[in-house]
């Protein structure tokens, strides 16, 4: 991962009173617009759990030409 403000909000240490950490990608996959969304749930002893959705949006060929697609 590249430098900037996203690496090191991922990399800092938030302290013991985080309750949830959420991730979300927006991309196209097989020509189709798709959101994934990585959680960590934490509980109150410090340990978490780490789950991972994928939820398709639309067909891009909806919105875009598919000559217009790379």
């Amino acid at each position: 991962m590249k430098e900037g403000p996203l690496k090191d909000a991922m990399n800092n240490d938030h302290g013991n009173l985080v309750i949830k950490q959420e991730f979300s990608t927006i991309k196209i996959v097989n020509n189709v617009l798709v959101k994934e969304v990585v959680t960590r749930d934490y509980d109150f002893h410090g340990d978490y759990i780490d789950t991972m959705s994928s939820q398709p949006l639309m067909q891009m060929d909806q919105i875009l030409p598919k000559e217009t697609m790379h």
